[in-house]
């Protein structure tokens, strides 16, 4: 083990999310050939911790443990496909519902984190050339999906920053609190007035 590991905390959807996201790749990359992320499991990203000690990561884990206990397993669901311009390098992917509930639910969890915003997807082919996505879009965009999935659990990976194998290993996986339902959690908080809710502190884990 290095003295620095880079961490990731990603959403695993459910296992038929995740095998229809790997055929996908499989027909994306007979359309335009290898490509990035084609062999990446099927994931939604909320945050990345690059270069870190792992003394470091172990001490903040009990505080985050307590924190995601207090949100109940995500209700959500795909709807179709989009992509991110990304100037000349387009990302294609699978579109999360866009519902107040989720946005709602998004908006708690980044309350234990701090950095900038994002829209959670899950992606099938990242950072295509130009050509290869004017190949593919066509394809994926006639694609009709809609599958409604749960997610109980923020899972974070971690890998080793020098030698030959960099690819992502389990390292947590914290669950959410199975206690709480979905709908009632957030219908308790559009009732609850802004004031009371939680304030943001110092001691927020790091977004980016």
């Amino acid at each position: 083990m290095t003295g620095y590991q880079d961490y990731l905390l990603v959403l695993t959807p459910s296992d038929s999310v995740c095998k229809r996201i790997k055929r996908l790749k499989e027909d994306s990359a007979s359309i335009v050939g290898d490509y990035n992320s084609r062999y990446s499991k099927a994931h939604i990203s909320i945050q990345q911790w690059p270069r870190k000690k792992p003394v470091w990561i172990d001490t903040l884990m009990p505080k985050l443990e307590r924190e995601l206990l207090t949100l109940p397993p995500l209700v959500t669901g795909i709807n179709g496909f989009d992509f991110f311009h990304h100037e000349e390098n387009p990302t294609i992917y699978a579109r999360l519902e866009q519902s107040p509930a989720t946005a709602l639910w998004f908006k708690h969890l980044k309350r234990f984190f701090s950095g900038g915003s994002f829209v959670p997807h899950i992606t099938i082919a990242r950072s295509l050339t130009a050509p290869a996505f004017k190949k593919l879009w066509p394809y994926v965009s006639k694609q009709e999906w809609q599958e409604e999935f749960k997610v109980d659990k923020l899972t974070i990976l971690r890998r080793e920053m020098i030698g030959h194998d960099k690819s992502y290993r389990v390292y947590k996986e914290l669950p959410f609190n199975k206690r709480l339902d979905f709908n009632s959690f957030i219908n308790s908080k559009l009732k609850t007035p802004a004031t009371t809710e939680k304030p943001l502190t110092s001691a927020q884990f790091s977004l980016f």
